[in-house]
Order: C-alpha cells, then structure tokens, then sequence
C-alpha cells in the first residue's frame, strides 16, 4: 500500500459521525418521516376490515411491498445501467441520486424494526431484528466513507425479490391467494425465479468480488464484506427452505421442519 493510500476512506476506521453531515442527516430523518406517514396513512385505511394481528401483518406488509419496489425497481436499474462499474470500481463510484437508495432503505428498516417490537416479539422477530441490523450496519457505510455505493447496491439487488416476496405473503394473509389461485401461483413462481437470481447469484457474484478485493482493506471493511455474505446466505437459504415447504416444492416429511407460522390463531376477518 503507497502512502497516499493510506489516508484513503476504504483503509481506515470508518467515521460514523458523517452520518451526521447534512448530506446524510438530512435525507435521513426526510425519508424516515415520510414512512412513519405511510406507516400511519396504510394504518388509517388500508386493511381494516382484519383483526388483531393479521391487521398488523398485511399493514406492515403492504410498507415493506411498497418500499421493495421504490427500492428494488430502483437499485435494478442502477445496477444494470452500470455493467462496467458494478464489477471494476465498486469503491469509488459515486452518485448523489444512487446514494439515497442505502439512506432509503436504512430508515425504512428503522421504522419496520420499532414498528415489530411494537406489535410482536417471536424467534422470527428476533432473526428480522438481526436481518435487520446487520443490513444497516452495512448500508451506512456509503454515507460513512462517500464510497461502496454500488457495494450497496449488490445488497440492495434482494429488494427486487422482496417484491414478489411480501405480494405473496400479503396474497395468502388476506385470502385473495385462494380467490385468485392462478394469480398467486405465478406470484409463487416468480418469487422462486426472483429468489433464485436476486439473492442466490447476485450474492455469489458479489462474494466473488468480495474475495478478490477486500482483502487488505481495514478490518471493518472486511468484516461486512466477507462475512456479510455468509450471514445472508444461512438467512437466505432458510429463507428459501421455507418457501419451498409453504409452497408445497418440498417433500411432505421436510415440510413441517422448514414451515413457519407467524399468524396467530385468534385472528378472523370480520
């Protein structure tokens, strides 16, 4: 390493006060009010004929569905108009508007994360909390360093599976996913598609970026970097697991290993 390039961002502690510069704070607290808003307008109107805790879920839901797809849409097109860039100069590049996508997303993880422990605590819970924390602690660094924005948006890319994702669970929750069988069976299908190439390639795409050059870069950096991918792989592939059970892909005898039920039996529609 030359001297110069010892007094770059990527080989040192990253300081997490620049989050507080205007550029960061700003956007920030903006983006966190804005969710709190549509927390508070979906709550008002959306869902309401439900009770209890399947209101709470489809509600929650429908926030998570929506910032997916500002998030996931968005991100895609970042990534995929940036062919060269997202492979040979994930550090460096930089962009005022594909900075806010990380701004984004951390507070809406923020605000999902008070809005969980308000309304439920579970073993599910506690893995979105760790889901939850871990990605923020990653999407901070952009703002962090003013680098590894595209880093970002390697991460970001599972937001675009996380559309069909929620359209599915909400799908089921509300009962449209039995009016409409043909309808939530191509959601099902392109949820597993979406899975397959938005969280399992991209993320062995990214790990084998990561591998090539992060070592060597301060400890932080390596840290996120390396073992990010293997946190989010055991996330995912039980993620995947549990898909596959819901969804009747598995064998009869590993679905009850992998099912998991977070709607409580006291809920009914009105």
């Amino acid at each position: 390493m030359s001297e110069s390039s010892r007094h770059l961002p990527e080989y040192n502690t990253p300081n997490l006060l620049n989050l507080l510069l205007p550029h960061n704070i700003i956007p920030l607290v903006v983006y966190s009010l804005i969710f709190q808003i549509a927390r508070q307008y979906v709550k008002n109107k959306f869902w309401l004929k439900f009770d209890k805790f399947k209101r709470y879920r489809l509600q929650n839901l429908t926030i998570c569905w929506v910032h997916a797809v500002v998030v996931g849409v968005s991100d895609m097109v970042l990534m995929f108009s940036h062919p060269h860039e997202i492979f040979h100069d994930v550090i460096d590049w930089y962009d005022p508007i594909a900075a806010q996508l990380p701004l984004i997303s951390v507070a809406y993880f923020f605000q999902d994360a008070v809005d969980m422990l308000r309304y439920e605590w579970s073993s599910y819970t506690l893995e979105l909390l760790l889901h939850h924390g871990f990605t923020c602690a990653a999407l901070v660094l952009p703002a962090a360093t003013g680098k590894f924005t595209l880093a970002a948006g390697w991460a970001l890319l599972m937001e675009v599976n996380s559309i069909f994702l929620h359209a599915r669970t909400i799908l089921q929750i509300c009962g449209l996913s039995t009016q409409f069988p043909s309808v939530f069976r191509a959601v099902v299908y392109t949820n597993i598609i979406s899975f397959f190439f938005f969280r399992i390639i991209s993320q062995i795409l990214w790990t084998i970026w990561a591998v090539q050059n992060v070592p060597g870069l301060h400890w932080t950096f390596e840290f996120i970097g390396l073992v990010g991918p293997i946190v989010f792989c055991i996330i995912n592939g039980l993620l995947f697991l549990r898909l596959l059970a819901a969804d009747g892909f598995l064998p009869e005898k590993w679905r009850a290993k992998f099912v998991v039920t977070r709607d409580r039996s006291d809920d009914k529609t009105q």
